[in-house]
């Protein structure tokens, strides 16, 4: 008598199922210790949303080599440096702007979601605006985020979160797609140029995540000070839009929304400012 062929394993879809059966035993452990206690653990450990970095002295990131990728990701203009007066001009990303996702994960044991958090300070970019008396005119921009180095920010009894970076960069593509790009349409924005408040705006451009692009909208707060453009904000997407799929049930333990938050915390320097302009002629800086 032949022997019945053997039925393949299904194939799990986007995140590995492994991960977040850890996350489930971290439920269970949470759940023993009573719903009340779980909940303040879980608030102890969410992690705040990022906001406008401190202005100060800064010195310009250093030139990357012009084949870095994310650089070519987010390629350049060519445009005078020089000519230009306030803030019209280019405007390029420095060390110390960061970005990342949250995710909210609902455990069956638990009425509160936790959020996963994840961030990288890995992204490059521009603005290139001009402006006015009372607003601005972004007439072309690009963000890229290097999704392979997001790292858990978040903390979870029980749990070691860094365990599920790897499994968030294979949901999001990151072998083939390492990047996530954003560039702002053209627009005109109602800001005051010349104030050092914090002003609130809305930027909507076509966002590319594993490949696949959509137009998003992103609010932000943005304020310009001792000749720094800082940016923070967020906008929420439904991934699967993008071919994203995440683990929406494991074993009626943990669901995972796939509205997904997308948040930065940008600062950037105009091209024309003595530090990035001395920097333009390719020489690396040295890191301070």
């Amino acid at each position: 008598m032949e022997a019945e062929p053997e039925t393949p394993a299904p194939r799990s879809s986007g995140v590995g199922r492994s991960i977040w059966w850890k996350v489930a035993a971290a439920a269970g452990l949470v759940a023993v210790l009573g719903t009340a206690g779980a909940i303040t653990l879980l608030y102890h450990g969410r992690v705040q949303p990022l906001g406008l970095a401190q202005a100060g002295p800064r010195s310009p990131a250093a030139s990357p080599s012009p084949d870095d990728p994310l650089t070519l990701a987010c390629r350049r203009p060519a445009v005078p440096g020089t000519g230009t007066t306030g803030v019209a001009g280019l405007w390029e990303t420095q060390r110390g702007s960061i970005a990342g996702y949250r995710a909210h994960e609902r455990f069956a044991e638990l009425t509160s979601p936790h959020e996963a958090v994840a961030r990288t300070d890995q992204l490059s970019g521009w603005v290139l605006v001009a402006a006015g008396d009372d607003s601005i005119q972004i007439q072309t921009g690009c963000i890229a985020i290097d999704v392979r180095n997001l790292n858990s920010v978040d903390e979870l009894p029980g749990f070691n979160t860094a365990d599920r970076d790897q499994s968030a960069r294979d949901m999001l593509g990151s072998r083939s797609h390492p990047f996530v790009v954003f560039e702002p349409y053209p627009s005109t924005i109602a800001v005051d140029p010349a104030s050092a408040a914090v002003q609130h705006i809305q930027i909507s451009g076509d966002l590319e995540i594993s490949g696949v692009t959509k137009p998003a909208r992103f609010a932000l707060d943005v304020r310009l000070q001792n000749s720094q453009l800082t940016a923070a904000g967020s906008t929420t997407v439904p991934v699967g839009d993008f071919g994203v799929q995440v683990p929406e049930e494991v074993g009626g333990f943990v669901q995972v929304d796939p509205h997904i938050t997308l948040e930065v915390s940008l600062i950037l320097l105009h091209s024309r400012h003595p530090a990035v302009a001395a920097n333009q002629d390719g020489s690396p800086l040295q890191p301070s």
